[in-house]
């Protein structure tokens, strides 16, 4: 096996005792899976860099499975500036981001983004080690929320998680893709269950879409939400962070750093690499929406409001270019039917997500648009009341971001593709 002549750097944002625990007990152990950081072979010692305060960095060092973890990797705090409630969680995760980045692209390292609610399947580090002996540049595996509770709970049912917390054990903790998945499809946030494309729900900004796959533990997926597994800072001259000043790693970030990337693998099977990530079932609930179960309108509805999703100015070129690849996520081993549901699912999406709609179904989509205005108008009747009193005292962060809005909402209304910048929204 050639050893790389690169490290690789982890790097991982956290802060606060409920996100170090989740670090310790789920991440950081998944991690230690044979196939993963023991798995590590480069010819300069790899680094942990956590973005963090000195609170969280002093508490989780004291930990017997921290000291496990400098076996394999060398351990780094980049200081995190100390959280204020009044700001915005992923402007301050963004600045993480941006820290630890800058120390990557400075080494020049294989870099691999995590958070710290999430586990590896086993023999993922040594997967992405072997894509970057192959050139690989970019690795992008799916990223979608899964329910705390039911995701957990199907682990600790499965064995792989013991009915006490892990904390304490220096155990690795050792699962399959098939054995998270099989959790994972099982426990699947609200916020998820939304993006499958034949339920009834109202998502503004939907990041997915899925269909299941009859009789089968598993679904065929199209996303666009991915998280980056391997970014190789070698090739990367320029490193534009302005999009960490005030968006995550979610958002353009990729977009504007592609110059110089060719090479890239998008992860279509759970068997090669499974990222699971997960938050409490009550954050983010969706419910289901009256007017999309209406027989045959409803369907349109929400396929309207998917495209509209999808051309909005969230979602970068890049994006929406790699959505069209399907990813099957399976507990079992795969057979015709998958084949079947990804050519239905390709043809739905073909249908609604053509770059240019027909005069007739522009016709046909207007007043379904002017439905979905009106419903998000009174929906957001709170957040509007608070930017008009901005706008009334003349605040200029205000304006900028009602302006953005309102071309954003005229330009879905028409049906016409709209990518400008988002601005940063002025505080509360």
């Amino acid at each position: 096996m050639t050893i790389l002549d690169r490290p690789f750097y982890f790097v991982v944002v956290l802060w606060g005792q409920r996100f170090r625990d989740y670090f310790l007990d789920y991440c950081l152990p998944s991690l230690l899976s044979p196939g993963n950081f023991p798995s590590l072979s480069t010819s300069a010692p790899s680094t942990l860099v956590i973005a963090t305060q000195p609170g969280d960095w002093a508490a989780m060092k004291t930990t017997a499975i921290f000291q496990e973890l400098e076996r394999y990797v060398v351990p780094v705090m980049a200081e995190l500036p100390a959280y204020v409630s009044t700001s915005n969680v992923y402007e301050h995760m963004g600045r993480g981001h941006k820290i630890a980045l800058e120390m990557a692209h400075q080494a020049k390292a294989y870099t691999v983004v995590l958070t710290p609610d999430c586990m590896l399947s086993d023999g993922t580090v040594s997967r992405l080690q072997d894509l970057a002996r192959d050139g690989i540049e970019l690795v992008l595996a799916p990223a979608l929320r899964f329910g705390e509770e039911p995701f957990l709970r199907h682990l600790g049912t499965m064995g792989i998680l013991g009915p006490a917390r892990r904390r304490g054990s220096v155990e690795p903790l050792v699962v399959t893709g098939r054995q998270l998945v099989s959790a994972a499809v099982n426990g699947l946030h609200s916020e998820t269950l939304s993006y499958e494309w034949a339920t009834p729900y109202f998502v503004p900004i939907a990041p997915a879409a899925w269909w299941r796959v009859p009789g089968e533990e598993g679904i065929v997926l199209h996303s666009l939400s991915w998280a980056a597994l391997l970014l190789d800072y070698g090739v990367l001259v320029e490193h534009d962070t302005s999009t960490l000043d005030s968006w995550t790693l979610d958002g353009d970030y990729l977009h504007k750093n592609l110059r110089r990337i060719t090479n890239i693998h998008v992860v279509c099977d759970s068997d090669e690499i499974f990222l699971a990530s997960w938050g409490p079932m009550h954050q983010n609930r969706c419910d289901p929406y009256a007017l999309f179960k209406i027989p045959v309108l409803g369907k349109m509805m929400r396929a309207t409001q998917f495209r509209d999703s999808f051309y909005g100015p969230v979602f970068d070129p890049f994006k929406r270019r790699i959505f069209f690849h399907p990813v099957r996520w399976h507990a079992k081993p795969l057979n015709a039917e998958w084949t079947r549901v990804e050519k239905q699912a390709a043809r739905t999406l073909g249908r609604w997500l053509r770059p240019q709609e027909a005069i007739g179904l522009k016709i046909v989509l207007l007043p379904l648009r002017l439905m979905f205005f009106v419903s998000e108008c009174w929906g957001s009747r709170a957040a509007m009341l608070r930017r008009l009193r901005q706008l009334l005292r003349g605040d200029p962060g205000a304006r900028t971001w009602v302006a953005w809005r309102m071309r954003a909402m005229a330009c879905r209304l028409l049906g016409i593709k709209f990518n400008a910048p988002r601005p940063t929204p002025p505080p509360p």
